[in-house]
């Protein structure tokens, strides 16, 4: 009751006081008739006398943000009324060690500017043990920067009662450390794996889901278990309702294609593939093979089903049929191999029909084999077409031309 009624009053006064004089007349006028509150005035009517004392402060912080940390003035400025100090010795200590356990400057700054209270945090009883803890589990220097950095959560969570034990969680779902600080990485509320992540994946298993698609689910996407849950199970019961079977991998894709974008976003994806000639057949055709189809953005759809049908002339609804052809770069994998089959094609080297799933599919060694090594004596340049080192214009060739429909 007593913190309660000190923080209320502190709040309705500080914002009121026109100046320092004003301001101490009337504490005074408190404390003669709040012997109770004695205390906690006098430190508010000292910060009152001391309000011309902290811009020298705020500036030498400001400075040390500046010149130690390597963040900007504006930045140093703002992080400035956060947490200021009037001394170097903690700071430069708290810099000393990240530096010794392999930090880097710009690991350091990115930290700083998420977390600038560690300046002022014990070196000896709050910083050396997480460190000493992440180091004594096998997690390299370099690693370790990213982590944190990545996940400044750590810093203010308990060692004892949740980094020790998220960390013991985490292991007995994945199988090495690297798996660990990937996830660390990229969810920031798994540093509290009981409140929410331990519910969600007994909820999985509830429904049949293995352990192999909970780890797959925990290192590929694991803010998909970070959710409220409440909201978690709508979305399993929306993938459920979908047709999806739990105890399979395309039940994983699905539920992180669902969690991942709001239903507004969805009927936006949905109408560009309709845009591009799909009908709900040639939708949820696609869908339930490759969930990842409407994980991608409407400018990547839109760009890949424009070659597919504008370049390369297949039917919108043959890549329906075969959509692991959108989950692919379009500039790294899909562009290079077609403007190999392009070549094949219009020299009449392929003879026979090739899916679009074995010609983006294959692994790089096959491709090599079947389609580079097999024809390089017919077309020296094949290679460099592949590589995008000789531009198909140059020997008269453009995507315009386009193939035959069984072509491919």
């Amino acid at each position: 009751m007593f913190c309660l009624c000190r923080k209320i009053l502190q709040f309705q006064l500080i914002p009121n006081w026109g100046n320092t004089a004003s301001s101490t007349i009337h504490l005074s006028f408190r404390l003669q008739n709040t012997s109770l509150f004695s205390k906690s005035f006098s430190s508010v009517e000292v910060v009152a006398h001391d309000r011309k004392k902290q811009p020298k402060q705020h500036s030498f912080t400001v400075s040390y943000f500046i010149n130690s940390c390597g963040l900007s003035p504006e930045i140093a400025a703002s992080l400035s009324k956060k947490v200021a100090f009037e001394t170097p010795e903690n700071p430069d200590s708290v810099l000393g060690l990240f530096r010794k356990y392999g930090f880097t400057d710009a690991q350091i700054s990115k930290l700083i500017k998420k977390r600038p209270e560690v300046l002022v945090s014990s070196v000896e009883e709050t910083l050396l043990p997480k460190l000493e803890f992440f180091h004594s589990v096998g997690i390299s220097c370099t690693d370790l920067g990213n982590v944190l950095c990545s996940n400044p959560f750590f810093w203010r969570s308990s060692l004892e009662k949740q980094i020790i034990p998220n960390y013991n969680f985490l292991k007995s779902l994945v199988s090495n450390n690297e798996k660990i600080v990937d996830v660390w990485k990229r969810a920031i509320h798994l540093h509290d794996a009981q409140k929410r992540v331990v519910p969600n994946i007994s909820a999985l298993k509830g429904i049949g889901v293995t352990q192999s698609g909970i780890s797959a689910l925990v290192t590929s996407h694991p803010s998909v278990l970070c959710e409220r849950s409440e909201k978690f199970d709508e979305y399993v019961k929306k993938v459920i309702e979908m047709g999806f079977n739990p105890s399979t991998s395309a039940f994983i894709h699905a539920l992180t294609a669902v969690t991942s974008m709001s239903n507004n976003t969805w009927e936006q994806k949905l109408k560009v593939y309709r845009s591009w000639g799909w009908s709900e057949i040639d939708f949820w055709l696609a869908f339930r093979s490759i969930p990842r189809c409407m994980t991608l953005s409407v400018e990547n759809i839109n760009s890949k089903m424009d070659f597919f049908v504008n370049k390369m002339g297949w039917q919108p609804s043959e890549v329906a049929r075969t959509p692991v052809a959108l989950s692919y770069s379009l500039e790294k994998r899909i562009i290079p191999r077609c403007r190999v089959l392009r070549v094949l094609l219009l020299n009449d080297l392929i003879k026979k029909n090739f899916s679009m799933s074995y010609v983006l599919q294959t692994s790089e060694k096959l491709f090599t084999v079947n389609f580079l090594s097999k024809y390089q004596e017919q077309v020296p340049q094949l290679f460099d077409i592949y590589q995008g080192k000789f531009d198909l214009s140059e020997l008269g060739i453009g995507f315009e031309q386009k193939p035959e429909a069984n072509q491919l």
